[in-house]
């Protein structure tokens, strides 16, 4: 069993790796198996930021549970009035515990992160635009 190396924070507190390619990863004590035991359904989302010239291609990763229908519903609520808020609430209702701390402050360094990581989290309950509609 390995350990699955889970994206840091943007700033320099926690236990963190450099892997080959230089992405920082913090280790969670918890392998592939032990998450998938206790969070059933795992999703993981993977965005590549580049910040400027010099700082392309640092990926985030991180893992979510399936979207209940109630964090759908508060989300759907909410959206109409503020899309921005209303999609960082739906990403952090729904992420692995162990990575919320991480989540906000690259949500805090990288405000778009929400937008992005929240769509494809819609696309698992059916929401998306690969809708096709024709007259016949």
């Amino acid at each position: 069993m390995e350990n699955i190396g889970l994206n840091a924070t943007v700033d320099d507190n926690g236990e963190k790796n450099e892997n080959s390619n230089g992405t920082l990863t913090s280790i969670v004590s918890m392998n592939e198996t032990g998450l998938k035991e206790k969070y059933k359904k795992l999703y993981e989302i993977t965005v590549t930021v580049d910040e400027d010239d010099e700082n392309e291609g640092r990926k985030i990763k991180f893992l979510f549970t399936r979207p209940s229908v109630a964090s759908f519903n508060r989300y759907v609520k909410t959206a109409s009035k503020n899309v921005m808020n209303a999609t960082a609430v739906f990403i952090r209702d729904n992420i692995i515990e162990e990575q919320v701390s991480d989540l906000e402050k690259e949500c805090n360094a990288y405000p778009g992160l929400a937008l992005n990581m929240g769509q494809k989290l819609l696309s698992t309950l059916g929401l998306g635009d690969n809708v096709n509609f024709k007259r016949i």
